[in-house]
């Protein structure tokens, strides 16, 4: 998106006082486990589960919106590199990526960062155990199912990707979620849906096509593009349900609150008086060494790196939406009033304007 010169000396006075852009300076020391010219991971001080790491972009960004294309491909492309690390190093078997977006979806810095939380059966932690109470309404679905398919046309047009040409094939472990569900966005990497039981109105299960269980599988091409979707699936839900921040959660491989050890990113639209305060866990002081572990993890990633293949992209790839209203051309809200289509960085814009609101 582009920056206003408003915009930038808003960041540069947060900057002044953001306690990670300290760290990334070195004026507060770290427990660091990885670095590179545009990101750093380093253990929370107060962790949730032991291995419990941070990872951030090295520059200010408050919110997911703001961080440009080529910095968001790369923040997220290595995320399946660091999974991987992070489970060998705590000898794990599942993983958890948190991302808060919003005071009341638990985000408590501003300045953009996601949670990395190795997961195993028996380690206790229920937070993302989810009761699926709740059913989306159908004027709420077909909203979602007009609005993502043209955020994502909108992205594809200014990122073209020599891959996407439509929707793609449904491997046989998706075929029972996709006929059993109101599906909202497809493409040939990911499939994203509303189920019948959901834990929020507007809750999105966005899944890779490409592997059944485990996030670290995925390349960087294929782990960047599953987090574009959940990116727009949360503007999407946060823009047309009204909702006062969201939630973006990975479950990978096995855990007690994913015993089938399925990958599947949820989407969860957070109100001030929602009944989901649980997902949120409140800081512990460690009983164990935390450079000790510390020390563990970042033996393990030496050799993350980010390296994009050299493939010729297609310039004007064309979008087929696998949704009954494919032939909309507009982006609607649940109040039924038609606009027409935005621009993403005007349909960001008028996130963040609403979100800056309720902060105030």
């Amino acid at each position: 998106m582009n920056i206003t010169p408003e915009m930038k000396a808003q960041l540069e006075e947060q900057k002044k006082q953001c306690v990670f852009c300290k760290i990334i300076k070195g004026e507060i020391p770290p427990k660091k486990v990885y670095e590179d010219k545009v990101t750093m991971a380093m253990l929370d001080i107060n962790p949730i589960l032991k291995g419990h790491t941070i990872f951030l972009p090295k520059e200010h960004y408050p919110i997911m919106p703001y961080i440009p294309a080529n910095e968001f491909k790369h923040f997220f492309g290595i995320t399946a590199q660091l999974t991987t690390s992070i489970k060998k190093a705590m000898v794990t078997t599942g993983m958890n990526i948190f991302v808060a977006n919003g005071g009341v979806a638990g985000q408590q810095a501003p300045h953009f960062l996601i949670h990395f939380l190795p997961r195993e059966k028996g380690d206790g932690f229920f937070n993302f155990l989810f009761k699926k109470k709740h059913q989306t309404s159908e004027k709420s679905k077909s909203m979602i199912a007009n609005n993502l398919p043209i955020m994502m046309k909108n992205h594809f047009g200014r990122n073209p990707a020599n891959w996407h040409k439509g929707i793609g094939e449904i491997p046989n472990f998706l075929k029972s979620i996709k006929e059993n569900s109101t599906i909202v966005y497809e493409d040939e990497k990911t499939l994203a849906v509303i189920d019948e039981n959901c834990v929020a109105e507007g809750h999105i299960e966005i899944y890779s096509k490409e592997e059944e269980k485990y996030f670290e599988k995925l390349d960087i091409e294929s782990a960047s593009h599953l987090f574009y979707v959940a990116s727009f699936a949360a503007t999407a839900v946060f823009e047309g349900l009204g909702a006062h921040g969201t939630n973006i959660i990975l479950k990978s491989g096995e855990s007690d609150d994913n015993p089938e050890g399925k990958l599947c990113v949820h989407i969860l639209p957070r109100k001030q008086d929602d009944n989901l305060k649980s997902i949120n866990w409140q800081p512990k002081q460690p009983d164990y060494d935390l450079d000790s572990i510390a020390s563990k993890i970042k033996d393990k990633t030496w050799n993350v790196k980010f390296e994009e293949k050299k493939e010729s992209v297609k310039s004007e790839p064309k979008v087929q939406t696998p949704i009954a209203i494919q032939n909309a051309t507009s982006i609607n809200k649940t109040d039924s009033k038609t606009v027409k289509p935005k621009t993403a960085e005007e349909e960001i814009q008028r996130a963040i304007g609403r979100f800056q609101k309720i902060k105030k």
